[in-house]
């Protein structure tokens, strides 16, 4: 799986306050504007942490973060968690936790997101969401726990990793679903200038739409992020100044295509308050050519995909399934819909995400192994690239085959929990016979 660089940070504690150490506040009267980072690293990718620890501590003290700014990081690595202070005075470890938690519980992050608004009061706020990304559906880690209580909308899983065990060798199974961060963000009562997802696949509309009222933009990929992550020395200033059109032209600058690892990927920006008008103009063609369960557009198999599904059956109750599959919304209403339809939606398309970085004609995947047959992801639908995805039900995802020599049938839900998401009634998925979607178990012979 591809993976984001996170922070990791190490500075001498000042003073203790009960078991947690907190040192002296440094800059915390109020601010223009806070960058609040919440990094699950507690995964395998802590060891990447370096790397962006040293293009924070540089941005900092080279005056790349604005004097009225501070970004203040909460970090869950191999190393106890901690919140440490990046702004014009230089790197600062504020808090660290006396004892390991959950980061991945959803109200951990509540309580610590509560913390540091709490100390550092700001006029604005933006948030940095960090850690492994799924997107909205189930992910490979919650396959067992499906198979063991067939409650799969409770178990779906799309946002951090926590292990659980101070390891940088294994994820495990602590995640937290779209509904969980809503819920954090809703109780935290706070409105977010943007949401930054530095994780893998997190720019779906249904997340999008899920989210919109808590923040104007929301940044981030439709598809599998490089190592690097966020380029958080380049965009430092833009990060702090909520200059949506900055942030792009940041990450575009450090993905210049000099080398296949910094070769650009699909990425995008959504205006949150023009996802209304994106669903009314897209709830008529879904129910136009994507009402009959049995009888889908052709089309699909033309559209630019992200991730694909692969469904991949072993032996024993032990499975591998990835996401449903991800396409890119311009191209699958491209390929779909009449021209005069689609010149027609592509207009609230393009203002519902007006910017995007434009992506290589390859980039990185993990999906290579018995799907692509390379390690790279091909853009095949360039005319019609939106940076957004978006997803279609299908009768398969709701049936997985777990066991070889039972043909045992597992169920997903995953159209059952689309259902859930706001997106589905405002896009016109309620309209169609999928709305019928209770719980399908076919006699399939693989």
């Amino acid at each position: 799986m591809s993976y984001l660089s996170a922070i990791i940070v190490s500075a001498t504690l000042l003073q203790g306050c009960g078991d947690d150490e907190v040192s002296p506040d440094v800059g915390s009267t109020e601010a223009r504007r806070t960058v609040l980072v919440y990094a699950i690293a507690e995964n395998t990718l802590s060891t990447a942490y370096d790397t962006d620890a040293q293009e924070l501590t540089t941005a900092a003290a080279s005056s790349k973060i604005p004097d009225d700014c501070n970004i203040l990081v909460y970090s869950d690595a191999t190393s106890l968690p901690r919140i440490t202070l990046f702004n014009k005075y230089g790197t600062t470890t504020w808090k660290t936790w006396s004892s390991d938690q959950n980061s991945a519980d959803s109200t951990v992050m509540l309580s610590v997101l509560r913390e540091m608004v709490q100390n550092y009061p700001s006029k604005s706020y933006s948030l940095v969401l960090w850690s492994h990304g799924s997107g909205w559906a189930p992910t490979e880690r919650s396959i067992q726990r499906i198979y063991d209580n067939l409650t799969a909308r409770s178990q779906a899983r799309a946002f951090g990793v926590d292990n659980g065990v101070n390891s940088s060798l294994t994820n495990g199974d602590y995640d937290m679903d779209i509904s969980s961060v809503k819920w954090v963000l809703e109780k935290l009562g706070v409105h977010m200038d943007y949401i930054l997802w530095d994780a893998c696949m997190m720019q779906g509309v249904e997340t999008a739409y899920e989210l919109r009222n808590l923040t104007d933009w929301i940044i981030g990929s439709p598809t599998e992020t490089p190592g690097t992550g966020a380029p958080y020395y380049n965009a430092a200033a833009a990060l702090c100044n909520a200059d949506i059109s900055g942030i792009i032209s940041d990450y575009a600058a450090y993905y210049d295509n000099s080398t296949k690892y910094r070769s650009s990927f699909p990425f995008s920006c959504i205006k949150t308050s023009e996802l209304k008008a994106l669903a009314e103009a897209t709830a008529p063609l879904i129910r136009k050519y994507f009402s009959d369960m049995d009888d889908m557009p052709e089309a699909l198999s033309s559209a630019q995909v992200y991730s694909p599904r692969r469904f991949i059956v072993v032996r024993g109750n032990n499975a591998e399934v990835t996401s449903p599959i991800s396409y890119d919304m311009g191209s699958l209403i491209a390929k779909t819909a009449t021209a005069e339809e689609y010149a027609t939606w592509r207009k609230a398309l393009d203002k519902a995400v007006p910017y995007r970085m434009v992506p290589a004609s390859e980039w990185a995947t993990g999906y290579a192994a018995g799907t692509y047959g390379t390690a790279h992801c091909t853009l095949t639908d360039a005319d019609n690239y939106s940076g957004i995805s978006m997803n279609v039900p299908e009768d398969d995802y709701d049936i997985y085959w777990v066991n070889r020599e039972k043909l045992e049938g597992v169920p997903l839900f995953w159209n059952i929990y689309a259902k859930s998401f706001q997106w589905w009634k405002a896009a016109g998925w309620k309209d169609t016979e999928w709305e019928l979607i209770n719980y399908i178990q076919k006699d399939t012979t693989l």
